[in-house]
Parts: C-alpha cells; sequence; structure tokens
C-alpha cells in the first residue's frame, strides 16, 4: 500500500490498495471533505474497506482515514448519506452474494443489517437520498425489494418488492423524485414509480450489449446517464426516452460507470476497461448563444485521463469538491482527478 504517494511524476494524487479492486463511492454524508470508500475483491485473502482522503491543504495528497477487515470479495459499497459511519457492502459468502450494513466504530465494523435470508444473490445496494425515510433498495438478478431500516440501522419494519424484473444490474434512486427509480435489466432500462412499484417508463434495447450502469441527475430529474457494453454511453431525457439525447463512444471497450457531476448536469465521466476516464461537458459555451442546450453527439469531445493501467471499474465525485473526481482500476490504483479549468470556466462564467 503507498498510502497517497503521487504517482509516476505525474503530480496526480494516487493511492494504492493491496489488492485487486472493483467499487468505491464518494461518503455521501462529508460535505465539507473529499472522503471516500474504496473495497478489494481479492480471492484468497482477507479483504479490506478503506477510508480515503483528499487532504485540502495538500491536495496532491490522499491519506488514509481507516482501514477494516472484512469477508468475502466485495462487488458493491454504497456509503449513507446522512450518517459517515454506516455503509452497505455487497459481497460474496461462499456461492451467494449478500447485502449487509455495517457501522465503523473504533477501527471495527460492527454488522447493523445483513440481507442473508431475506433476499437472495443481491448485486446492488442504493440508498433513497431522503435522509429522512432509511430506506435503501436492493438488487437482486429478478427482483427489486425496498427495505425500511430502523433509525440506528438495526431491525427491518418492512419491505416490498418488484417482479417481472430479470437479469437486474445497475440501479439509481432520482435525488429530486423520490418516488422514481432505475433499473437496467440485460440491455433494457425501467423507472419504477415506488408507490406501486409498478413500470412507468421502458427503454428496450437502451444499449446493445448489455446496460452496465445508470445514474440520475442530482440536479435535472429528467436526465438520466447510462453505460454499456457496446462502448457507449447515453443520456436520457424522461420526458422524450424512445431514443438517446446524447449516444457517445469514444471508449473501445465496456463503460463500466457513467457518474453526473453532483452540482452541474453538464458534467459527466465515464470509465471502462479499455484503462481510460473521460469527462464529458455535455452543453454549449455560453457566448454561442445556445446557453444550456445539449450539443450533439457529434460535437462532443471527451477530456481523457490515462494514469490508470487495468480496467477502471469505478469513478466517483466527491460530495465536498464539485471539481474533483475519484478512479480505481482492477489494480487497486486510485487516482484523483480535477475537472480542467477551461472547463470549469466554461460552467462558472
Amino acid at each position: 500500500r503507498n498510502d497517497g504517494r503521487e504517482g509516476a511524476g505525474l503530480g496526480i494524487p494516487m493511492y494504492g490498495l493491496k489488492y485487486s479492486a472493483r467499487c468505491a463511492t464518494s461518503v455521501a454524508a462529508c460535505r465539507d471533505a473529499s472522503k471516500w470508500l474504496v473495497a478489494t475483491t481479492a480471492l484468497r485473502e482477507e479483504n479490506e474497506v478503506h477510508i480515503i482522503e483528499q487532504e485540502e491543504e495538500a491536495s496532491d495528497h490522499i491519506s488514509c482515514k481507516g482501514v477494516f477487515s472484512h469477508r468475502g470479495e466485495v462487488w458493491d459499497i454504497a456509503a449513507s448519506p446522512a450518517d459517515e459511519k454506516l455503509f452497505f457492502t455487497v459481497y460474496l459468502d461462499g456461492q451467494s452474494q449478500e447485502a449487509a450494513l455495517w457501522e465503523a466504530v473504533d477501527g471495527k465494523l460492527e454488522p447493523k443489517f445483513s440481507s442473508k435470508g431475506k433476499q437472495k444473490n443481491v448485486r446492488k445496494v442504493v440508498w433513497s437520498p431522503d435522509t429522512a425515510s432509511d430506506l435503501v433498495a436492493l438488487g437482486s438478478a429478478d427482483a427489486l425489494k425496498l427495505w425500511n431500516l430502523s433509525r440506528d440501522g438495526g431491525a427491518v419494519s418492512s419491505a416490498t418488492g418488484a417482479g417481472e424484473l430479470e437479469n437486474v444490474g445497475a440501479v439509481s434512486w432520482n435525488h429530486l423524485n423520490h418516488n422514481l427509480l432505475c433499473v437496467s435489466c440485460s440491455d433494457s432500462l425501467q423507472c419504477l414509480d415506488l408507490r406501486s412499484m409498478s413500470q412507468t417508463i421502458t427503454v428496450e434495447k437502451a444499449h446493445e450489449m448489455g446496460v452496465r450502469d445508470v445514474d440520475f441527475s442530482k440536479t435535472n430529474q429528467n436526465l438520466l446517464a447510462s453505460a454499456g457494453d457496446d462502448c457507449h454511453m447515453c443520456v436520457w431525457d424522461l420526458r422524450k426516452a424512445q431514443s438517446p439525447v446524447v449516444k457517445v463512444s469514444n471508449h473501445s471497450h465496456w463503460v463500466w460507470q457513467a457518474k453526473f457531476n453532483p452540482y452541474h448536469e453538464a458534467l459527466v465521466v465515464t470509465s471502462s476497461s479499455d484503462s481510460l476516464v473521460q469527462l464529458w461537458h455535455l452543453t454549449e459555451d455560453e457566448e454561442e448563444g445556445r446557453g444550456n442546450e445539449i450539443k450533439s453527439s457529434a460535437e462532443l469531445k471527451p477530456h481523457t485521463f490515462e494514469e490508470h493501467e487495468d480496467s477502471v471499474y469505478s469513478v466517483s465525485w466527491s460530495t465536498g469538491d464539485p471539481w474533483t473526481f475519484l478512479s480505481l482500476s482492477y489494480d487497486g490504483r486510485v487516482m484523483c482527478n480535477q475537472v480542467p479549468s477551461s472547463v470549469k470556466y466554461k460552467i462558472l462564467l
């Protein structure tokens, strides 16, 4: 573990994990610092969850704020939006994937809830953006269930489920309409009304070879990003979801994640198993007289970040700094990059 040494003389903050890794997420409850959780997927070793932070006064340094042992390969991680100490993991337990809620206390992880015996083969977990609701959604191969956790993250009071879903992969909760949730099912997108657990919008064949990720904009309830095995990143306007408003393919292999900037809907970052991270600025410049109009796909050109040498499985924006994002590759390399000044000033000015 290199605990925050800069990478390859690039002046870009880098952090190294001992083992292979696939998942990272920002500590959503932390609003005054750039802090993330990253977890490993070692096959034969004791796995780890790291809390890391980009130092505010030394922005070229990533420091470790805690390391926790974790049994089983960790395939997904989701931080509570209300409490920095609480987070979910999805991990391999024998032949089955389980979800567990943990509280980080005194250097150890205290279990608070487990899906074991309640929901089989969990693939994805997302917290409700409504911090007062205590709701989480767990996506399995053929179902999505909402679990209502008690205030301390302990007992489960109720669960509701949506059937008729096949091969659930990614899940995203709308931050501006808390009754709307999107799941990917193989190559399609399904939007669900959580009040009735019924489908409201369906996009068949959103990606030709399967959907890897979906992500709602946190500043525009109608915009949804998706990433797929067809090397494409798409942006959908749910008011006219027959075709994407953006469809770009600058990656040469599967696109694992596509994430909207939490403060600026014009910015989307993508990661791929081609080892590249790409930043997309979707809107026109103000001086061109077209305001916030999304550019045509042919006009869009990404800013490409090439510091990784292996598949980049995860990207995550900081919740404490709107211009910083983290990327994680399978070899355990963590990089922190900044939105280029040229892009930042176009958005701010």
